[in-house]
């Protein structure tokens, strides 16, 4: 049994104080702009949503062939080279931090992680750079999945939110990644094509967690990283190129 000593006071002025912090962070504040504030606003949001649907069309088409996974997993140097070509310059303003008010709605929230998870690996690969935006793109994942972005997009989508902590070198992460794609699995009705890629995503997010599990880090990341392997983790690569 609890005691009431136990208990520290409750303070309605402080629970409310936090209520309205919490709120004024949703909330808009309507204020008078100026007709030349109004069409700059206007203009940077109708240029935003154009990149959005640029990233989000390039990576996952019409969301029913099969063309996007392959593109996710086989891609090699032509999509290195389209991505180079086409979304460089959005990439290096995603790594800048200047993109962030496409953080306000979900999709703009995927093609941001995408930007940064995937197209940074593209266009890095091999590099220390190929990860360097790992961090930022674990926050802006974390932050969207804690208020059900995700939930409002398609099946593929969602599980692109969980991967910034699949990628993740960090136990905690890796736990709780295996748990939103075992969550999501479990979402879906068995036996359909949806059900089948979200056991994929769940078997990959559990490869990662094991990796980290016995390594304490990616093998794989090694070379490009200019960490040293240990002999363990030699033997491992050598079964597991990919590194987990």
């Amino acid at each position: 049994m609890i005691s009431l000593k136990a208990l520290r006071p409750f303070n309605i002025t402080s629970a409310f104080s936090k209520i309205l912090s919490f709120q004024a962070a949703f909330t808009p504040t309507f204020q008078y702009q100026s007709p030349a504030f109004q069409f700059r606003a206007m203009s940077s949001l109708s240029s935003s949503k154009s990149d959005i649907d640029r990233v989000i069309t390039y990576w996952f088409g019409n969301g029913e062939d099969a063309a996007p996974m392959e593109k996710w997993f086989h891609g090699g140097p032509e999509v290195d080279a389209e991505i180079q070509d086409q979304f460089a310059e959005l990439v290096d303003q995603a790594r800048a931090s200047k993109l962030s008010s496409w953080t306000e709605e979900p999709k703009g929230t995927l093609a941001l992680v995408i930007l940064l998870d995937q197209f940074s690996r593209n266009l890095f690969r091999g590099s220390p750079l190929s990860y360097s935006a790992g961090p930022l793109a674990l926050d802006i994942s974390t932050t969207a999945i804690a208020k059900g972005f995700e939930r409002q997009l398609t099946y593929q989508q969602q599980s692109f939110f969980y991967l910034p902590l699949v990628h993740d070198e960090n136990l905690i992460s890796q736990i709780a990644a295996t748990a939103l794609c075992e969550a999501l699995e479990h979402r879906i009705e068995n036996g359909t094509e949806a059900h089948n890629f979200a056991r994929i995503s769940k078997v990959m997010a559990e490869r990662h967690r094991d990796a980290i599990l016995r390594f304490g880090r990616f093998p794989g990341r090694n070379e490009a990283l200019g960490r040293v392997s240990t002999p363990e983790e030699i033997e491992f690569l050598k079964k597991h190129p990919a590194g987990f």
